[in-house]
């Protein structure tokens, strides 16, 4: 990938870069989840940073930020007379339109979420048809009446769109998004009948993310040629809908079509969990994009309120050195002891495969993607750990019908291995140390996937292996996020004791201590396994 953004200083462009060092100081001071970001005055990048393994080609899972595109798809469709704001969604999807209360939902109605449903995330889309989901979930507010966040409002116009036009909607949209910006086709998490996740699922680098960010910034051109019309980026950033009156504040004040106004004024932005932001500040053409990797986002938020108090003050020009050695110093973000190899525990586990039983919930992925995906993914029963004959470790897993094996930087330094779920194909960085006589840490972060989970493999018993399993962002800020976010915040003595007492209840099921059992050693069990599942 070729980096199309010119680059500049901060001072030349208009901008404060002490507000931009402050900003950054702070988000590794306060450990606030950074990946990656990206901020442009006028179409130049005059600040960016990545934590390593992060850089700026790297894939990015973008969660709801993922809504955005999908409006950006309906805007085409609408202005190309195929879909009507005001059409009854039934006149697109006619073998559900028994029902009256289906028949009042309209496309507009999706795209403000105000459809009157609530579909909840936990409801498992496993090799089931999401749109009778839809369908078939009753109403608890007549359409138009409450905001609902609710993802699958834009998975239902994913499917309208690829119905109208008989294709997918990524291939829907490379002609007239993609293609033009130099985008190459991204990946997009699909359901049995390819349709595209719409309300999440999309993969884009940094770089990508911000020309569609900063395309919008300039009402829908691009180098000199409209790319999305011009009418449907202005009301798609202006306020349609009143949204939650409770929360983190810049869910408070408005939404458009698929994209958020904001606290700060004639600010608007796309969204989505754990920190994929896209901002515009149309008063001062400055785009910043963000993607992260933070259970409660909302933090990360506050900081990028604070530093826009400043960016746009006198500059500071004596900061602009610093910022650049701060950013090009960001580093990794693993940092391991280097207490040697216990070779007597590698060579005594080598090969033996560790079993035991865990729940629905239990996967090397975050339950964000595991709970939506159409891959059933959890039940993780088995790891091994392998030395060959160069002594490098490898870690091997089985979850549900996925095994996938990868190599262990022990170096304190990340080997890269590829991993499959299915149509989903991530890259791992993986590093691991003994940090105690009898205790392996093995880190893994799915590059694409914004997380990372960490295994403490405890050999004091040597029959019975304990693995201690953690996550970040984490299952249980997973929930206690999600109610908050739901348009339904609870009081805060409810919140409190979700906090404290259900979400450890929650961790004992999602993100167990695995208490495994060793089996002699395994020959070939990878390869009679996999040939087993074909």
């Amino acid at each position: 990938m070729v980096k199309k953004f010119p680059r500049g200083g901060c001072a030349e462009n208009g901008l404060n870069p002490k507000a931009i060092y402050d900003f950054v100081m702070r988000a590794q001071r306060e450990d606030l989840g950074l990946d990656s970001f990206m901020i442009l005055k006028g179409g130049t990048v005059v600040a960016e940073g990545y934590h390593a393994p992060y850089t700026y080609e790297t894939p990015h899972v973008e969660f709801s930020l993922s809504k955005s595109i999908v409006s950006t798809a309906l805007g085409f469709a609408v202005n190309e007379g195929k879909v009507k704001l005001d059409d009854s969604i039934c006149k697109y999807f006619p073998e559900y339109g028994k029902k009256a209360i289906n028949k009042k939902i309209t496309v507009r109605h999706l795209v403000t979420m105000t459809a009157g449903k609530m579909v909840g995330m936990a409801a498992t889309r496993h090799k089931r048809d999401w749109i009778k989901l839809f369908f078939d979930t009753p109403p608890i507010a007549p359409p138009g009446k409450m905001f609902l966040y609710v993802n699958d409002n834009f998975y239902i116009l994913s499917a309208l769109i690829s119905r109208v036009y008989n294709e997918s909607l990524v291939d829907f949209l490379y002609p007239r998004l993609f293609e033009p910006l130099g985008i190459e086709k991204p990946f997009w998490e699909i359901d049995s009948f390819g349709h595209a996740a719409g309300g999440w699922g999309l993969y884009l680098p940094i770089e990508d993310l911000a020309k569609i960010i900063v395309c919008y910034s300039d009402y829908g051109e691009w180098q000199g040629k409209q790319v999305i019309p011009a009418q449907w980026v202005r009301e798609a950033t202006s306020y349609q809908v009143p949204t939650v009156k409770k929360g983190q504040i810049d869910v408070t004040k408005g939404y458009g079509y698929g994209l958020w106004r904001t606290s700060m004024p004639n600010a608007y932005r796309a969204y989505g969990l754990y920190g994929q932001f896209g901002y515009v500040f149309e008063d001062n053409d400055t785009v910043l994009v963000f993607n992260s990797g933070i259970a409660r986002d909302m933090r990360l938020a506050a900081a990028i309120n604070d530093m826009c108090k400043t960016l746009w003050d006198e500059p500071q020009a004596e900061y602009e050195e610093s910022l650049r050695e701060l950013t090009a110093s960001l580093g990794d973000k693993d940092d391991l002891p280097s207490n040697g190899r216990n070779r007597y525990l590698e060579e005594k586990y080598n090969g033996k495969a560790l079993f035991t039983k865990s729940g629905t919930f239990a996967s090397m992925l975050c339950a964000t993607m595991s709970t939506v995906f159409d891959e059933h993914i959890g039940h993780l029963d088995l790891f091994r750990l392998r030395r060959d004959e160069n002594g490098d470790l490898f870690l091997l897993w089985r979850e549900g019908e996925f095994v996938n094996e990868v190599a262990v930087g022990m170096d304190n330094t990340y080997a890269v291995s590829d991993v499959s779920y299915g149509q989903l194909k991530l890259h791992a960085c993986v590093k691991g140390a003994w940090i105690g006589r009898n205790v392996l840490r093995v880190i893994v972060r799915f590059n694409e996937a914004c997380m990372m989970r960490r295994l403490d493999f405890d050999f004091s018993d040597e029959k019975h292996v304990k693995v201690r399993n953690e996550s970040f962002p984490d299952l249980g800020n997973l929930a206690a996020y999600y109610v908050d976010f739901s348009g339904f915040p609870l009081p805060k003595p409810l919140d409190a004791l979700l906090v404290k007492g259900i979400v450890p209840a929650i961790m004992t099921f999602g993100e167990p201590t695995f208490r495994m059992k060793e089996t002699p050693v395994v020959i070939g069990y990878y390869d009679s396994f996999r040939s087993r599942k074909e």
